[in-house]
């Protein structure tokens, strides 16, 4: 901060913003001017005068210094394949500070509508029912990489946007989609099509565990309670290497082994180093989730003669299996680490007594013996 008096006879304040532009401000009377760059000045310093100009920077910049600040948790490439798709083009050049609520939300309506021909990336007609759209889900994710973007830069201090265009936006709703998982007899059959025991016993944490396939292929021997029965999930193996979770807060548990799958574990432990991964591709080091589907998964689903799934068919045979057999839906979401109860809903129709009421209301309608007595039995213990 510095004053000066100017040829007019008037005073004028000078006071650096943090970005290291300067602001001026002029009175005839001097104690006027250093107050208010005095006052300015500490309102800089707690952060609570935020330069409008900062939200100027261009959204692909925004981008690249989020993604390139991100140690811990590396963008997916999916998330890179999203953006360089849907949104670099559409919001790349655009000031952060200039997209407004409806032209994000006129955004959201092309990407329902518009269909694009995947191989060559053109529009195409809307009537063309060969080019499929994006799903609902898709569209979603678009909108949360952007809606991320503004969270992030509206927790900088101070914050680089004060609104977030892409919150609350109206987004296409997720169709509801049947749950396919494999039968007890057909998951049999796929055991005795492996001939290597570690691939079986990988196959078995899968079905009977759920983990997910990235959380097997990142499993390590010191992360095994092995006198207890259970596994400490906290690594995740990825396309770019182990990570570290939580992929959500869920993610991060402890969950128990069937006693014949650990001790199947235990053996491919032997002579080798505790921190050692429990399962290894063929030659050595981490499994490849692209070789392992198609260069053990397939083919040992051919050779048993069962449906064709991808192996993460696993993780909904094992919530599956639970919830027939009487497992509290709670249970099951705390086993799979489900971050969102409604995402193992989608298994509740596979419990026990889940249509219990209705085939008891079908017999009595259909006269069936002994279904009026139970009815009115339960009727009078009710009372």
């Amino acid at each position: 901060m510095y004053i000066r008096k100017l040829p007019s006879g008037k005073w004028q304040a000078t006071v650096r913003m943090p970005n290291g532009k300067k602001v001026t401000s002029t009175d005839p009377l001097k104690s006027v001017a250093r107050k208010w760059a005095t006052e300015l000045e500490a309102q800089y310093n707690r952060g609570e005068v935020r330069d409008p100009r900062v939200g100027e920077i261009r959204v692909e910049e925004w981008h690249d210094r989020v993604s390139a600040a991100r140690v811990l948790d590396t963008p997916t490439k999916k998330n890179a394949s999203l953006w360089r798709t849907h949104c670099e083009d559409r919001w790349g050049t655009w000031p952060m500070n200039a997209v407004t609520r409806m032209e994000a939300q006129e955004w959201v309506n092309d990407l329902v509508e518009t269909r694009r021909a995947r191989h060559k990336g053109r529009d195409v007609s809307i009537d063309d029912d060969d080019v499929p759209t994006l799903s609902a889900a898709t569209v979603r994710d678009i909108v949360f990489l952007m809606g991320g973007l503004y969270k992030a830069a509206m927790k900088e201090h101070p914050p680089i946007v004060l609104t977030n265009p892409f919150a609350d936006l109206e987004l296409p709703k997720r169709s509801a989609w049947a749950i396919e998982f494999y039968e007890r007899d057909e998951a049999g059959a796929l055991y005795d099509a492996f001939t290597d025991v570690a691939h079986r016993t990988l196959v078995e944490l899968g079905m009977d565990v759920g983990l997910r396939p990235g959380e097997i292929y990142g499993l390590h021997g010191h992360r095994v309670d092995w006198i207890r029965g259970k596994i400490h999930v906290t690594h995740v193996m990825t396309r770019d290497g182990l990570r570290e979770y939580p992929k959500s807060m869920m993610s991060r548990r402890t969950v128990p082994v069937p006693p014949g799958t650990l001790e199947r574990m235990s053996t491919l432990m032997v002579g080798r180093p505790r921190t050692a991964l429990v399962f290894t591709a063929p030659a050595g080091g981490p499994i490849d989730d692209g070789d392992f589907r198609n260069r053990i998964w397939y083919p040992a689903v051919e050779a048993s003669g069962i449906r064709r799934f991808p192996p993460r068919i696993m993780r909904h045979t094992a919530a599956s299996w639970l919830v027939q057999d009487g497992v509290p839906l709670y249970d099951v979401q705390a086993l799979l680490g489900h971050e969102d109860y409604a995402t193992t809903q989608r298994y509740a129709h596979l419990q026990p007594d889940a249509h219990s009421r209705v085939a008891e209301s079908w017999a009595r309608r259909s006269g069936a013996p002994g279904a009026r007595g139970a009815h009115e039995q339960q009727e009078g213990g009710s009372r």
